[in-house]
């Protein structure tokens, strides 16, 4: 009886308090909404079904302005399954969605699915990612991450009509298999070098994984489940050589999700990567950023190369997204210490706010665009959209420049951060990797805008390409954004110095 009133008293004492609901208040809100936007769809007639993207995307804006004024501690929660996080990585997620949603709501209205069910599996999915960003523990991190796969799953199958998306999304659905598989051997391997340390009372934990990698540095067994985690994670940044997948997912997939999963997937590796690093793999950062330096030039070098031959517009931007991922790669792999994190950070969000206006200015752009199939945007199919539609014209050439790092862009900006703290880290050789793959670069992307303002259509008719004011005006603020950000950023950087 004794036993089992400790037993008792002990589950109490792993019970949420007030405070542990209250610092997942956004991540609540976001999951409610999901749930709600079904519930709609069962009880509001046809003629009101405009209020379920209207509501979601209310309800994203609250939960940004939770989000903005949350207090933010470094104190676990949940018994030390999530920590105090970042309020940016909230914010990132959450724009990414309401991004989606806009750009979203007309092209799949257009394809004939439920926009109910649509906005639904966003939310969750991102309210999965946000709680990603929090993670502390193995149970936390992997639950929220497969989470958020699943609903990506069926989100890039999500047209049932169409061959090219049910393709995507099985081919999604057995390489995320994989990367699941390997993030958990990672994981199981790494309980194992925790649970030979004495006094570890959770092996699952963050903190006490890192304490049994520092007594065992060298550890075959934790290296090797380091690198099977840090391979898992790859897969979700879209990195070399995890990349397989990226074309022809995106290229099915519908594209608000092509931009959900360029942005937000790809921000969730990214962030995943990062608590890793600080967390249960801090012991062995050198060894790491061995790892990263092999991963970032393999991404550049397979991203640049696989988009020269490219004649696909989705399938283009798909790589070009892997050469991206070489670039934040290449900025983590400078830190090789605790201290070098914060200015690590910087550069990665910044890098990632940057990316993610110029692929939802590019993206939105596309998905405006009038085609016979989602799935077969050819670069030809671009000849002439200048005389069709200016604004969609202006918006793609701003989101392409932005893309390829031209001043005075905001992606001009950021990658010139990571050049110089790759030359502060004298990594001379990822240095001179990354400018010839701005290079190269330049060739693909400006292709697109070649196809679009310079080459005119067969049949050389300048007619208009009718759209709602609001499809094609988002996509060009997102561009003006980029040119706006780069201006201000480099204006701050120059009274700074």
């Amino acid at each position: 009886m004794t036993h089992l009133i400790a037993a008792l008293d002990s589950f109490q004492g792993l019970a949420p308090t007030a405070s542990d609901w209250r610092s997942i208040l956004p991540e609540i809100v976001i999951a409610g909404l999901g749930v709600f936007a079904l519930l709609q769809s069962i009880f509001l007639p046809s003629n009101a079904r405009w209020l379920i993207p209207s509501v979601a995307r209310v309800g994203l804006v609250f939960a940004a302005y939770l989000s903005i004024h949350a207090i933010q501690t470094p104190e676990s929660n949940f018994s030390g399954l999530l920590f105090g996080g970042s309020n940016s990585w909230r914010l990132l997620f959450i724009t990414c969605a309401l991004l989606t949603s806009l750009i979203g709501s007309r092209f799949i209205k257009s394809s004939g699915a439920d926009d109910a069910e649509y906005h639904h599996l966003l939310l969750l999915v991102t309210a999965a990612f946000m709680v990603l960003s929090q993670s502390n523990h193995v149970v936390s991190f992997f639950v929220a991450l497969e989470t958020a796969t699943v609903g990506l799953y069926i989100l890039v199958g999500f047209l049932r009509k169409s061959n090219a998306s049910l393709e995507a999304g099985v081919k999604y659905l057995v390489a995320g298999g994989l990367s699941s598989a390997l993030l958990l051997m990672g994981f199981v391997l790494l309980y194992g070098v925790a649970g030979m340390n004495q006094g570890v009372t959770d092996a699952l934990s963050f903190d006490d994984i890192a304490l049994g990698l520092t007594a065992n540095p060298t550890s075959v067994l934790g290296l090797v489940g380091a690198a099977l985690v840090i391979c898992g994670v790859a897969f979700k940044i879209g990195s070399f050589p995890f990349h397989s997948w990226i074309p022809d997912v995106y290229q099915g997939a519908p594209t608000p999700t092509t931009a959900l999963l360029a942005t937000s997937s790809k921000a969730a590796g990214v962030v995943g990567l990062i608590i890793l690093m600080q967390g249960p793999l801090l012991p062995i950062l050198p060894q790491v950023s061995i790892v990263l330096t092999v991963l970032a030039a393999g991404s550049l070098l397979a991203g640049n190369l696989g988009a020269l031959g490219s004649t696909q517009t989705k399938r283009a931007l798909a790589l070009s997204g892997v050469s991206h991922a070489g670039f934040i790669l290449a900025a983590l792999s400078t830190v090789t210490a605790e201290s070098q994190f914060l200015y690590a950070h910087s550069i990665v969000i910044l890098y990632l706010a940057a990316y993610c206006l110029a692929t939802f200015a590019t993206m939105g752009a596309v998905a405006a665009i009038p085609a016979e199939s989602d799935d077969r945007r050819s670069l030809l199919d671009l000849r002439g959209l200048i005389r069709r539609s200016p604004s969609l014209t202006a918006s793609l050439t701003l989101g392409i420049g932005s893309l390829a790092g031209i001043p005075p862009s905001l992606g001009f900006f950021t990658k010139l951060t990571v050049l110089i703290a790759l030359i502060q880290a004298q990594a001379w050789g990822l240095l001179a990797l990354s400018v010839v793959s701005v290079a190269v670069s330049i060739y693909y992307y400006f292709a697109i805008i070649r196809e679009a303002t310079l080459r005119t259509s067969a049949d050389d008719k300048p007619a208009t390409t009718n759209l709602p004011w609001a499809t094609s005006a988002l996509p060009l603020f997102l561009g003006l954004l980029t040119i706006l950000g780069g201006i201000l950023l480099t204006l701050v950087q120059l009274s700074l110095s």
